[in-house]
């Protein structure tokens, strides 16, 4: 690389590294950019092209799968937590759901940042900005002309893609008064919507393709070690092989909510006793690198179908049908708030009685459930706490960057997770057993075995907050939506920059510093929208 210099270092070609750069470099002030990625360029692999096929990336060479620490209150488990060691990070791997959060989620963020740029109406035209909607309902509420091709699974394939419980499951769930929220009127996503994804002719949209990086210097499988500084200014990166590049004007950290507060603390930012701990010299103190860590823990069950012929799930001789195979096998999402005794019991404040709490999705799939075959005998569920309160954290093992972080996640570590994921789950199992739409369709639920789970009980309605607790701690598992870990309000300002040092800016889920219902790509990529503009005025 030689002397290698750039306007504008970008560390970490993910799902929002790869827009920043593409934004900064295609910019009319036409700034030097180089992103940094530490894994490699995948585009020529058949799997990364479809979502079904995708699923086959994860925990293989594309996936850090970093491990956790064992997690207390989920019976010492230790859980492998999936980030993209790719061009284009965890759009490479993840699902490609498309879902915003509720506007509340995001006025708590304002709220708690000081800066109403994180507000609803603060980021709503950034949300705008992203999206290519395929829905005459977008009514100003989405976008027609931006990069990433947005799609209803009912509308995929040209309405092909109904799969044939979809009537089913939206009559069970207005068995519940849970009704279809067509509107999403100020933002709510409130009540059973349908699942968009981000595709495009059944196939994936990865960040790097969508936001093209050919005015950018790309370099992949480059590991970068630290920022460096003269003084409290950042002035480049060091890469792992000790060679360095020199930033003019900024580095900015996409490295993601694990990589972003490693880097940082390997570069002299973070708790103090930490840094001096391995001896790294400290740039500045800021004690909350790595802490505030938090993910939408979740539950995965599988539902017995009485008859499988009749080809309501993948893997029945039934269920052929091409469309159904071109994206994951699902269709309505429920957006819930808590009842209002567990609010009251956990004595939560007034302001989280409208808040959507838990999301719960039906697929047509059991996604990897142990001991449950993909043989078009089950259906299944995600539940999920889209608001939970326990909180993790993320550090260095050395001072090497080739050691991954410390991550102790803490899931399931507070009394109202505990109460909202019991209550979430009885409510999934009694839409999907208790409902006259689903009690022909479905025998029952069962439970996952192997790996120590043999002889678990299946789960009813009626099932005691006991059993259905003993079920979470065993299973639950996260849904890979990690941010907080360099907040803002705490580590960085309403713009990203690093407090305490110049020229050094995060980029990515790290600076959320609240959880956000919904899906985070869609939001991830209005971070990159609003953070790249920002960018690009003070150039």
């Amino acid at each position: 690389m030689g002397d290698l210099a750039a306007d504008y270092i970008v560390v970490g070609g993910g799902l929002t590294g790869c827009p920043i750069a593409s934004r900064l470099s295609k910019s009319d002030k036409k700034p030097e950019v180089i992103l940094f990625e530490a894994g490699p360029d995948a585009s020529s692999n058949p799997a990364v092209a479809g979502f079904l096929s995708g699923l086959s990336l994860l925990g293989g060479e594309l996936d850090y799968a970093y491990p956790s620490e064992p997690v207390s209150d989920t019976a010492n488990r230790v859980h492998h937590l999936n980030a993209g060691k790719v061009l284009g990070g965890g759009s490479v791997l993840n699902f490609g759901g498309w879902l915003r959060a509720d506007a509340a989620d995001y006025d708590q963020w304002a709220e708690v940042a000081g800066d109403k740029r994180w507000s609803y109406e603060g980021i709503k035209p950034w949300l705008i900005k992203t999206e290519r909607y395929n829905d005459a309902q977008a009514d100003g509420q989405h976008g027609l002309d931006g990069p990433m091709n947005v799609t209803a699974v009912s509308a995929a394939e040209s309405g092909a893609r109904k799969y044939p419980l979809r009537g089913t499951v939206k009559q069970a769930w207005a068995e519940l008064g849970v009704l279809h929220n067509l509107d999403k009127e100020g933002g709510s996503t409130t009540g059973l919507s349908e699942m968009y994804e981000n595709s495009r002719n059944g196939l994936r949209q990865p960040s790097n393709m969508a936001y093209p990086l050919d005015n950018a210097k790309v370099f992949t499988n480059t590991l970068v070690h630290r920022v460096t500084f003269d003084g409290t200014k950042a002035t480049g990166v060091e890469l792992a092989d000790g060679r360095k590049i020199t930033a003019r004007k900024e580095v900015i950290l996409s490295a993601g909510s694990y990589r972003t507060p490693q880097v940082l603390m390997l570069s002299g930012i973070g708790p103090s006793a930490t840094l001096a701990k391995y001896g790294i010299p400290i740039v500045h103190d800021s004690p909350q690198v790595g802490h505030n860590l938090h993910d939408h823990f979740a539950m995965y069950l599988a539902f017995r179908l009485r008859d499988p012929s009749l080809g309501y799930a993948l893997g029945s001789a039934g269920f052929q049908k091409p469309e159904f195979l071109n994206g994951f096998p699902w269709d309505w999402v429920a957006s819930l708030p808590l009842p209002e005794d567990i609010i009251t019991r956990n004595k939560a404040g007034e302001a989280l009685k409208k808040r959507n709490f838990y999301e719960i999705i039906t697929a047509y799939v059991p996604p990897g459930i142990p001991g449950i075959p993909v043989d078009g005998t089950h259906i299944a569920t995600s539940t999920m706490l889209l608001l939970p309160t326990s909180r993790g954290t993320v550090s260095i093992r050395s001072s090497s960057p080739n050691d991954p972080p410390r991550i102790q996640p803490s899931y399931f570590s507070t009394p109202i997770d505990r109460d909202a994921l019991i209550h979430a789950t009885r409510q999934t199992v009694k839409v999907l057993t208790a409902t006259e739409a689903m009690k022909p369709i479905v025998e029952g639920e069962s439970p996952p075995s192997g790996n120590g789970l043999d002889g678990l009980k299946p789960l009813s309605a009626d099932a005691s907050d006991e059993l259905i607790e003993e079920r979470i701690r065993l299973t639950g598992t996260q849904h890979h939506h990690s941010g907080g870990t360099a907040s803002m309000g705490t580590v960085v300002d309403g713009e990203g920059k690093v407090l305490g040092v110049q020229g050094l800016r995060v980029g990515d889920a790290s600076i959320i510093p609240v959880p956000l219902g919904g899906h985070p790509q869609s939001t991830l990529y209005a971070v990159a929208e609003q953070l790249a503009d920002m960018i690009i005025r003070e150039f």
